[in-house]
């Protein structure tokens, strides 16, 4: 297990004296710009896959030039999933 202390600020101002916060506050911020920016609707069930798909891009934000290649490389060479096929691995409620 790891020791956790929870810190309290209460937000605005009193957050930001918390530096190791800032960072974690902009990665909020981040995901929720990009699923607002990217969906018209999010679905609860669907949010690790939301999130995995956030974390997919941001991973390769500075090879932006072999996104396009890469993701259409993985879509020919994906076989089709029916939705009872992508269920099955959601452990997930």
């Amino acid at each position: 297990g790891h020791a956790h202390q929870a810190i309290v600020t209460g937000g605005g101002a009193a957050s930001m004296r918390h530096t190791e916060l800032v960072w974690i506050n902009t990665m909020i911020g981040n995901i929720k710009t990009a699923l607002h920016g990217t969906y018209h609707a999010i679905n609860k069930r669907h949010l690790p896959r939301y999130l995995a798909e956030f974390c997919y891009r941001f991973n390769r934000r500075f090879q932006l030039e072999d996104l396009l290649p890469r993701l259409a490389y993985a879509a020919v060479r994906t076989p089709p999933m029916p939705q009872r096929l992508l269920s099955l691995a959601e452990p997930w409620g």
